[in-house]
């Protein structure tokens, strides 16, 4: 990756000071493990919120939208953090052949550390084009990918339907997406561990282990 082309992460300075400090706590014990960079590819539907996600991860306006592949590298206290925001996957109802192909080939030679799969909390179910996306990236990058993953729900200030309280709906939604991942690239419901943590802004995070 073009880690030596990497600007200094100013933005990281617009973050609250607890968020600094967790963050700056995290770097720490990458550099202790020999880590000194990280990898992520950020990918989805179309306005899910991908470049809105790139953006605040990177603490600045770095992408409006993402026409192809666009690479952010920014570098903190000796470490660097390589984003890349995708284009859209899918167009007029079908996976998007020519946004794949252009997402393998920027890739070819480049190792993903974290697989960030983007999705709105609000959309409330789970649909055919989100099974076709689930599908596609594991067939491109190998199920194993989602044991590196992390599901990022935006657009989460809303009032839950039916009197669900907050938690639980996100659970249910966090749930439904979970089966279909595991049912669309092929795991076992043993295979995948899933913890939920709140972050910043509401949004909801929860991590694939193997």
């Amino acid at each position: 990756m073009a880690s030596q082309q990497a600007r200094e992460w100013m933005g990281i300075q617009q973050f609250p000071i607890a968020t600094q400090n967790a963050l700056y706590g995290l770097l720490s014990k990458l550099k202790q493990e020999d880590v000194n960079s990280l990898t992520i590819l950020v990918i989805g539907k179309d306005g899910v919120g991908k470049s809105s996600t790139v953006n605040s991860l990177v603490g600045e306006r770095v992408v409006a939208e993402a026409m192809r592949p666009v690479l952010c590298s920014r570098s903190r206290a000796g470490f660097t953090l390589n984003i890349t925001d995708t284009p859209r996957l899918i167009e007029g109802g079908f996976v998007n052949d020519h946004a794949l192909d252009l997402i393998k080939r920027f890739l070819t030679n480049k190792i993903i550390d974290v697989l960030l799969y983007v999705d709105r909390l609000d959309s409330y179910r789970v649909d055919n084009l989100d099974k076709q996306i689930i599908k596609v990236i594991s067939d491109t990058f190998g199920k194993q990918i989602w044991q590196r993953s992390l599901v990022v729900f935006t657009h989460s200030q809303l009032s839950p339907p039916n009197g669900l309280s907050y938690a639980d709906f996100v659970k249910r939604r966090s749930t439904a997406l979970h089966n279909a991942i595991l049912e669309a690239a092929g795991f076992k419901n043993s295979d995948i561990q899933v913890t939920y943590n709140h972050i910043m802004d509401a949004n909801i995070f929860f991590d694939s282990h193997g």
